[in-house]
């Protein structure tokens, strides 16, 4: 098994970006949708959203991360072994002569990616099955990070003093609401009726009160 380490760094790291920016913005969505409030409109930056990601997404990037290592070594011993092989050879014995594929099959420009394919069956149908279970678990940890934001979200529905205290200044006149987050073009503040508003950054103030322990 021949490997490039620097395409397969660069293969790495992508989908690595890749799995926390969405990561990040499934759970900006499913904590801000309980009070449909849609996470474009906030505007966050695709580096917050990568950030976010890390934070709400790291243990399922590292239980995915350790089931593609144990699924790679599986796949190593089964070709190293030669499992498949012996695979193929027992369920060809059970078909007969006369059914059999032929041995050799003319391929347009004598591809060499076909003929692996029609000598490996059982190495196939693994990869195959490999990556099914793979991104299986991959949407299930999506589904997962946005039930966080969610719960997060109910949680703070069903206590709104949890949330920071600001002071809401719109049109000169200034109100306490809470805080549920704030994007590079607006955050998006509560008050005590459930009322969600969206106001500029520059115009709110947050309480020193929120920093006493």
């Amino acid at each position: 098994m021949k490997t490039n380490f620097s395409l397969d760094t660069a293969i790495v790291l992508t989908l690595t970006t890749v799995f926390f920016y969405t990561s990040g913005q499934i759970y900006l969505n499913g904590s801000l949708s309980p009070f449909f409030v849609d996470s474009i409109v906030l505007n966050f930056s695709v580096q917050d959203k990568i950030y976010i990601g890390f934070l709400k997404g790291l243990n399922e990037y590292l239980y995915i991360l350790t089931a593609c290592l144990v699924m790679y070594f599986i796949r190593y011993v089964f070709i190293y072994f030669k499992i498949g092989q012996r695979i193929d050879k027992k369920i060809l014995s059970y078909i007969p002569a006369s059914e059999r594929p032929n041995e050799h099959v003319l391929r347009i420009h004598n591809s060499e990616h076909y003929e692996s394919l029609d000598k490996n069956y059982s190495t196939v149908i693994l990869t195959t099955l490999f990556c099914i279970i793979l991104t299986l678990g991959v949407l299930e940890s999506f589904i997962h990070i946005e039930g966080k934001g969610k719960k997060l979200a109910l949680d703070a529905m069903s206590q709104i003093t949890k949330l920071p205290v600001v002071i809401s200044n719109e049109q000169g006149k200034e109100t306490m609401k809470h805080l549920l987050k704030c994007g590079s073009s607006l955050c998006a503040v509560i008050d005590e009726k459930k009322n969600v508003s969206l106001v500029e950054p520059k115009t709110i103030k947050i309480l020193s009160t929120n920093f006493k322990k």
